[in-house]
Order: C-alpha cells, then structure tokens, then sequence
C-alpha cells in the first residue's frame, strides 16, 4: 500500500472506536514516533508527519513530546534521499531540508493545539525565535492561531458532535504565558505579543467544508464567560512587559498591542456588555497611556500615544473613553518639547482640534506646507532658544527610528533651512556629530553648500572622502547624493568620490555617483563632463557585476533623454551593464525600451543573452541576497512595443539563436517571442507563415514550438493551420501542433477541462472542409482526441463531485 493510500485508511480509522480500530492508530503512532525520535530518511520522516496529522489526536500527549524533541534535534542529523535527487545540489536542503520538516511538524503541532495547549504553546514559542525564517514564519502563523478564537470551538458544532470548550485555550494560552519569567518574555517578545493580540481580539471566525463550498462565519467575541477576565489578565501583563522593555522598539511594540484591546468589532451588531467591556479595556489601555505620557522622555513613544489615543477618541461612542483620551491629550499638549518634535518629525502626530465634529472633516493631519512654514520660522529663531540647546533637540530628534526615510520631509527642510541661515552652526553638526546625524547628512550639506560657506565646506568634504572605508561610507554617500539638488556640481568633488568608491568597491556610492551624472545631465554648461562621469561610474559597476543603479533613478525623465542622446557604443556600454540585473522589471524596462527605440536588434541580442546563456554567478549573487533571478519577467509593460515593430528583425534573431541552441527552447526563445507578441500580431503571424513556406525542418520545428507558447490560444489556428498543410502526416512536429492547440491554459470550475475540450473541438469544425487533405485528416484525429479527452474529463468530474459528497457524508 503506498503511502497517499495509508494515509487515507488511518484518516478513516481514526474515526472509529472499535477496538481493531485502536489497535491499527496506536501501531501507526508508535512507528510514526519511532521514525521522528531518530529517523534520518526524509521522506519515512514526512510520512510519519503525516501520519500524526491524521491520528495524533489519539495520542496526544506523546505526539506533541514527540514532535517537541522532532524539532530541537532533526537540524542536526543528516538526511537521506532517493539517489535519483542527488543532482539537485544545494537545492535539495532548501525543498527537502531540516526545515522544511520543521514546517510540517508546526503544521500538526496546531493540530493538536485544542488538546494540549500549553505543551503546544511551549514549543511554538521555541520555534519562533528559531534562527531559519520560515520557520520562525510558520510558528508565528502557528500562535496567532493558537490565540484567536474560533466559533465552533468556542460554542461547538451545529450539529453538537462537538461541545465548546469557551475561552478554556485561551485560558490555558494565558495561564502559560504569567508563568514565564521576565527574562524569558523579552527575549520572546514578538510571539508573546502575538499570542496576547489574539487573545485580546474582539472577533471570533469558524470554517464548515461542504463538497462544493467553504463558508466562512464571523461574529463578535462576547462578554460572557470567562473572556472579560481573560482580557484583563492579558493587560496586566502587557503592563508588567511594558516595564521590563528596554528599548524604543520593544516599548512601541508593547504599545501596539495595548492598542489592540480598545478596537471594537465594527462589521458585526454588538449587544451592551458587548460594549461596556471593550469601553473599559479601552478606559484601562488610555490610564496607561497617561502614564507613559507624563513620564515618558522618548518623544518618539508620546508621539506613538497621541496617535493612538486619538483615534479610539474618534472611534469610541462612549462618552467616558474619550474623556479618558481627551485626559491623555491634555498630558501631551502640556509637553512643550514635543510639540516642537510634533512639528519637525511628526508623521503619526495629530494637530486638529480633538473635539471638533467627525463630520467637518478636521481629524486629519496638519498639511506639509504649514509644518514646512513652522519649521522654517523654528529655524529663524534658534538663536533665541541657544545653538547648544537645539544642537541636543537635532540629535535626539534624529534618532527617531524609522525604515522609511520619506518620514523626514519636514525635518530635511528644517535641517536645510538650519544650514542656509546659521552654516557655522551646520558646519559644527557636521564636523563633530557626523555619525550620530549620518542619515540627515544631506540637507546640512545642500544648505551650506548652496550658501556663503561652501570654501569652509569642502576641506570637510575632502577629509571624509579621504578617510572613508567600508565600515563607514555613509559620509562619502552622502557627498555623493549632495549633488542631486545642489544649484552648482562640483565635478572635481564627484570625481575624488568615485575614486574612492571604486577603491574601496563600493557599489551603493558608485550608484550614487552614477545618478548625479545622468540625473543632472541637463546642466548644459557641464553636460559632456556628467554624461562620461555617469559612464565611468557605470564600468565600474560592471565590473562589480551590479546593475542596480536603475531603480534608483528610472523615474527621472532625465535618464530616459540621456540615454537617448548617448552614441550606439555608449548605450551598448549600458546593455553590457544591464546583462547582471537579477531581474527585468518595469524600471529596467524603461531604459531598455529607449534603447530598442533605436537599436531594436541590440536589445533582442540582449535578451537572448539572458535566457540563453544565462549567468549562473548572478543567479548566486541574487539568491545570496535574498532576491529572486528571472531571465525573463512574466510580461513586458513597455518594451514590447518598440521591439513588436519589427517582427521580421525579432523572429530571425531568435530563429539564429535556436540554430546555435534548441535545447528548452519553449522556455527560452519561444517564451521571448510570446512576450514581444502578447497578442500574436498579423505581422508577426506573416513572418511565421513566411517561414514556414520557405524553409526547411528545423523552421518547422521552431515554428511549431513558438505555438506551444501561447497556451493554445485560439489566434494560432491560422498560423497551426499552415504549419499542418506543410507538414509530412508522418512528421513528429505534427503531434507538437497538436499539442500547442489542446492547451487549455487556466481552467475553473469541475467540468472546467472537458468544457475547454469541447471549445477547441468546434474552433476547428470548418477544418474538415478544408481543401488541403492533410489539414482534413488531422482535423478528423484531433476531433476525435478532443471528444474522447472531453468524455473522459466529464466522467472523471462526476466520479470526483460522487466521492467528495461522500466523504462529507452528503450521500
């Protein structure tokens, strides 16, 4: 018996409580246990996986302490694989490897999580904190299950083959977590706060399977029960983290989830207990909130409380709520420090008046101009206030996390404006606290360079340019990047900067450097100077086997005009660069269509270079990355167009690579001509029909392969139909026809295959009449083929549709 079959017979048994039953799922366990306590083959241990997916509900207990001790220790044996798998290479670990098994074994660890939940819980909160992504993924995915509750849990089935258990999980979650030491509810902090956010949900769901649907129910976590209490314990608790938690990140975090328990259901109708306890989780969250306000010195984390005490003020329709919110309002208005971070950082700060009405419209944002109008007032005056005092308002200001640097519009004004009208005091934040303000560089830079002070500057520039290393090149980027915005470019500057990166091989500068040549290429007095800065700095990226320089700059309009200006030879210089991109998206699309546009036949070679002789260095280096390496996207956006206009130029161009190479030639070439002709084009058709009356067998066979491409749609009959009439009828390439036209591409519904049939067997009908003999056999064969293949299809979906109502006992 193989193993698809196993497992569906222990499913069946598993069900039973007769004692042959028993007896048959207690020796499936053992063995099961057996193989994942020391088991090495890899797919003896997915099977027995497997099996206790389907009957480890029986033992419970064992199956989780078996599967706990499974995945602390399968990352250390060596696994075992079929011989005929040995050619996959590193590969192998990445599909068939520890943690793929790992994966799987969390999978029916959730299983079982209704059974023994705090065990469950134990070792979910161990794989979270695994160092394999996936794996910490799939753990994570694992808690926040665990957590939620679910309707047919919570109540039983309809049908009552289930009691509820109510908020008994939720409880045991619970209970789990106020036993773990402070030390340990750190260290494990994002999956003890995923855990905590599902139990504080405000929204329970559930799944019923039917043969023909899934329906899915929702309703709202009632105040009954145990689920009151629940809520409390879990607040109590993020209260005692709050106080452990060290960093900016941990506090913000904490935050996030206390916010969680003042959101109310808002697509379901809520009865008033329903009510009264989101009302008091949300007064309670708000209590503390005031507190983190009042003593709070990170301006960063009272932002964070403004903003979320702000909208459960808009969104509660309890006048004690936002009392509660309006008291933490008043707490950070009385902060005369933050209201200046407010308006120079402030992407989550609020500045409309809270008790307007919704319904004007003044609960959103203040608008950019008027804070760029404040910030460039503060800027005037900071000799009022002292430069040391707003030296120490910059730094602290500046160590705001954020990933995204659009964050700081304001701030880079400010700081811009800061450089304008006092450069002595830029030129001191410059010189002495570089590192600390590395991320707001620039605007310091612009602001003194465009000034009076630019000489006093560049000694600076020099030495960071000088002393710059791999550890440290935000400095020399940032000198780099200056010039993007600046009135003038130095080119001796840009010049020394590439020098350096180059030296130090440094690809993120170059790229830099790279931009500011062709980005300010319009500059008319400099502009030979900056287009052959922009093509040294792009040699040298090839030489470092890096393209990414395009989607720094793509959206430029100047790019897409200097590339257009540069000579042939030039732009062969961007090709040769662009051959090491890990992938052709739509930005690497828009130079390379401005490029088609005049050399067309160029780009084809290009692109054929790609799939044909494809570069296994940079498929390493992208995968080494975390990226994914594509020879080809899935659809051109724009550089179809200019290719497409040549039809003739494109066919032979790929026809002379398939003469060197046909090997996976539907994957490579026929897969470029299906991109450059999405919509098979009249002219491209004539170019294949012309092929196909000229030339001899291996243009045949080209041809025939170019329609398997296209998924069988139906504008290649024309094309398929000439192709049939020059074909032997004993030709192989005649059942590759044959082929390309029976392909359905995506089909749905469960008579979807032989519905597809019959569409193809009446799109060629009028065939039979065709005047060519040989076009009216093969018409009678693959109508033939077609009803039989439409039969079978029809048959085999009503064999499925019988036995799937049998399985969820519908017949």
């Amino acid at each position: 018996m193989d193993f698809e079959t196993r497992i569906k017979v222990l499913g069946r048994l598993a069900q039973s409580r007769t004692p042959a039953a028993e007896e048959a799922v207690g020796r499936a366990c053992t063995e099961a246990f057996a193989v994942l306590k020391e088991g090495t083959d890899y797919d003896l241990l997915e099977f027995a996986l497997e099996v206790l997916g389907v009957v480890g509900f029986r033992r419970s207990e064992q199956a989780v302490a078996t599967l706990s001790q499974f995945l602390r220790s399968v990352g250390n044996r060596e696994l075992q694989h079929p011989e005929h798998l040995s050619g996959w290479g590193d590969s192998l670990s990445k599909y068939r490897g520890p943690h793929t098994l790992i994966s799987k074994a969390i999978k029916v660890l959730s299983g079982l999580r209704y059974l023994e939940t705090r065990a469950v819980t134990d070792v979910l909160l161990w794989a979270a904190a695994h160092s394999e992504e996936s794996v910490r993924k799939s753990a994570t995915e694992g808690l926040r299950t665990l957590a939620k509750y679910n309707l047919s849990v919570f109540y039983g089935t309809e049908d009552d083959s289930r009691q509820g258990m109510g908020a008994a999980p939720q409880i045991a979650v619970l209970n789990t977590l106020e036993s773990k030491e402070s030390e340990f509810l750190i260290e494990n902090l994002s999956a003890v706060l995923t855990l905590l956010e599902g139990l504080l949900s405000t929204s329970m769901e559930s799944a019923r399977w039917s043969s023909t649907a899934v329906t899915l129910t929702r309703a709202v976590t009632p105040a009954e029960g145990e689920i009151p209490s629940v809520r409390r314990r879990s607040l109590d608790l993020l209260k005692r983290i709050y106080g452990l938690a060290e960093t900016k990140s941990q506090k913000l975090a904490v935050i996030r989830t206390l916010n969680a328990a003042t959101r109310a259901e808002s697509r379901s109708a809520v009865d008033k207990d329903y009510a009264e306890m989101i009302a008091t989780n949300a007064q309670e969250v708000l209590g503390v909130f005031a507190q983190i306000a009042e003593r709070e010195p990170d301006l960063q984390i009272v932002q964070k409380i403004e903003h979320d005490s702000y909208w459960i003020h808009y969104h509660s329709p309890s006048g004690e709520v936002r009392s509660a919110a309006l008291a933490v309002k008043a707490i950070i208005d009385a902060n005369a420090e933050y209201a200046i971070y407010k308006v120079l950082v402030g992407f989550e700060g609020i500045f409309s008046d809270w008790s307007d009405s919704r319904r004007e419209g003044s609960y959103s944002v203040a608008g950019q101009d008027r804070r760029v109008e404040d910030a460039k007032a503060m800027a005037s005056r900071i000799p009022d206030d002292g430069f040391d005092v707003w030296k120490q308002r910059v730094l602290t200001f500046a160590q705001t996390e954020s990933n995204d640097m659009a964050t700081f519009p304001v701030f880079y004004e400010f700081l811009a404006e800061v450089a304008g009208l006092h450069p002595d005091f830029a030129l001191n934040l410059l010189a002495s606290e570089s590192e600390r303000l590395s991320r707001f560089l620039i605007p310091l830079l612009r602001g003194v360079w465009d000034g009076s002070k630019r000489s006093e500057l560049l000694p600076l520039m020099e030495t960071w340019i000088q002393n710059a290393s791999l550890s440290n090149t935000s400095p020399l980027y940032a000198c780099a990047k200056l010039f993007l915005s600046t009135k003038t470019v130095d080119m001796d500057v840009l010049e020394r900067i590439l020098v350096k990166a180059v030296e130090l091989k440094d690809p993120h500068v170059m790229r830099q450097v790279a931009s500011v040549g062709i980005a300010r290429s319009t500059d008319s007095d400099q502009r030979e100077e900056l287009k052959n800065l922009f093509l040294s700095a792009l040699d040298e990226l090839t030489k470092l086997r890096n393209a990414n320089w395009v989607s720094d700059i793509w959206y430029r309009k100047e790019v897409k005009e200097a590339v257009a200006e540069f000579s042939m030879s030039e732009r062969q210089r961007v090709l040769n660069n662009l051959r090491f991109l890990p992938l052709i998206d739509y930005q690497a699309e828009d130079v390379l269509a401005v490029i088609a546009r005049r050399e067309p036949a160029d780009v084809v070679d290009f692109l054929c270079a790609r799939v044909y002789k494809s570069d296994e260095m940079a498929k390493a280096e992208a995968e080494n990355d975390g990226d994914r390496y594509e020879e080809l996207p899935y659809q051109f956006h724009s550089l179809n167009e200019p290719l497409a206009a040549n039809p003739a130029m494109v066919v032979q161009k790929v026809l002379d690579w398939y003469r060197r190479d046909s090997s996976l030639f539907l994957y490579r070439g026929a897969k470029l001509l299906q991109l450059v002709f999405p919509e098979f084009p009249e002219a491209f058709q004539a170019s294949l029909v012309r092929l196909i009356r000229t030339a001899g067998g291996p243009e045949l066979e080209f041809v025939s392969n170019v329609l398997r491409a296209y998924n069988g749609q139906s504008f290649i009959l024309p094309v398929a139909r000439q192709l049939i009439q020059a074909l032997s009828p004993e030709s192989e390439l005649v059942n590759e026809v044959e082929i390309a036209l029976q392909s359905t591409g995506v089909v749905s519904g469960e008579y979807g295959m032989s519905e597809a049939y019959e569409r193809k067997r009446l799109e060629v009908l009028d065939w039979l009449q065709d005047p060519h003999e040989r076009v009216r056999a093969f018409a009678a064969k693959y109508i033939a083929d077609l009803e039989a293949m439409r039969d079978a299809e029809r048959r085999r979906a009503d064999e499925s549709i019988t036995l799937r109502k049998f399985e969820y006992g519908e017949e």
